[in-house]
């Protein structure tokens, strides 16, 4: 099953350097190519203002190739990115049919 991921990236300084010097549509390639060397698809690549520089929406049937992606640009100090694995409704109520094996109470209601 493919799962959907949502990368929240932010340029650092020499990051944001580099995509104004190559233009922003060369980002948009290097991500398709990066996302389909490893089997995932490209569903949305944008730019944003405010606190992100922008977003990616990616699947995968691999988890870690979503987290590879993530891990080599951070690694090269050109972004900061947080990875948020979309969940399908599906997931939601399979989740809900393991509420009675939870063993837990709130804080103060020993």
């Amino acid at each position: 099953m493919a799962r959907k991921f949502l990368i929240l990236g932010k340029y650092t300084q020499s990051g944001m350097a580099g995509a104004l010097a190559d233009g922003f549509e060369s980002r948009r390639e290097v991500m398709t190519d990066a996302i389909t060397s490893m089997g995932g698809r490209l569903i949305d690549y944008s730019f944003c203002m405010g606190e992100y520089d922008f977003t990616v929406l990616a699947e995968y049937e691999d988890e870690s190739k979503a987290l590879a992606l993530t891990l080599i640009p951070v690694a090269a100090g050109t972004v900061i990115a947080n990875v948020i694995r979309l969940l399908t409704i599906e997931e939601m109520d399979q989740a809900r049919e393991h509420f009675d094996l939870v063993h837990w109470t709130p804080p103060g209601q020993n």
